[in-house]
């Protein structure tokens, strides 16, 4: 199949390119009704399951309870239906509607509903009240948008002294090769690139200008192996055992990453994955 590069596409072509692919991603899967149970009981339990994760933790403080929560790319809805389990009022935001749909299908086996509010809009295109929510999440999806019509936005929806997290893959050229050539679990891509443009320093600072303050880090290197070394199954007992696979490998990676990246500092550009926090100033 030829290359399709929608870097320069128009916002329409771009949605309409990431809606097609994971309206089907989300139907094909979630015929499996069983991995509506695939759902982290907590806020906790989540974001302190794996050390990128952490740090979000670390930074959003122990309790999300009553907060209101702006999750953009919010996928099968794993994550808000989480927050809301701890309390969170969560605003899931994406552009798949079978997504959105599955999100809402957790929510309701979950008992939250009414603490999950879906919409279906490109980042793009979102418009709040200033200073409606007191957290900012997304996770895989920036890499895919439109940073400077994005980030203003999040700021003026971020009430003064709210705060914003971002999990995404770094780009660099071991890894991108990878991501285009070689098949590995989970892959989801059909050959083409899609709106996907990884991260790099220059997209870390661009996105961290927008906002008062905010830092970085990378993660995984050898916990990389955690995702090769777990092959998917289909299911909700092979996922289960896929995840606890992935736990016992990263248990004994990450320490060695965490030691890696403070002696050895420039492979950090050979990372996976990059995690942003920032926030706007107190009023």
């Amino acid at each position: 199949m030829p290359s399709k590069d929608l870097h320069h596409g128009s916002l329409e072509e771009r949605v309409a390119e990431e809606q097609e692919l994971w309206d089907r991603v989300r139907d094909e899967t979630f015929t499996d009704r069983s991995l509506l149970e695939l759902t982290y009981p907590s806020y906790e339990a989540f974001f302190t399951s794996y050390p990128e994760y952490r740090y979000v933790y670390d930074f959003f403080g122990p309790s999300v309870r009553d907060r209101r929560i702006l999750e953009v790319g919010c996928g099968p809805g794993v994550v808000s239906v989480a927050l809301a389990l701890s309390g969170a009022l969560v605003t899931a935001v994406d552009v798949s509607g079978s997504g959105l749909r599955v999100t809402r299908e957790r929510a309701e086996h979950y008992g939250v509903s009414d603490r999950v509010e879906t919409i279906q809009r490109p980042a793009e295109q979102l418009d709040f009240p200033e200073g409606t929510f007191d957290f900012f999440l997304a996770k895989s999806v920036v890499h895919h948008l439109i940073i400077d019509d994005v980030m203003p936005r999040v700021y003026r929806f971020l009430r003064p002294g709210g705060k914003g997290a971002i999990v995404e893959p770094l780009g660099n050229p071991i890894l991108d090769f990878a991501r285009w050539h070689l098949p590995y679990p989970g892959k989801v891509a059909r050959g083409e690139h899609g709106t996907d443009e990884f991260f790099t320093r220059g997209t870390i600072r661009q996105i961290l200008g927008h906002f008062d303050y905010g830092d970085s880090r990378e993660f995984r290197l050898l916990g990389m192996l955690g995702q090769l070394l777990a092959p998917r199954g289909k299911g909700f007992e092979a996922r289960r055992a896929q995840e606890a696979r992935t736990r016992r490998v990263r248990a004994l990676v990450d320490p060695v990453d965490d030691a890696l990246f403070r002696m050895l500092p420039p492979l950090r550009r050979l990372a996976q994955l990059v995690v942003l926090r920032f926030g706007r100033a107190g009023a």
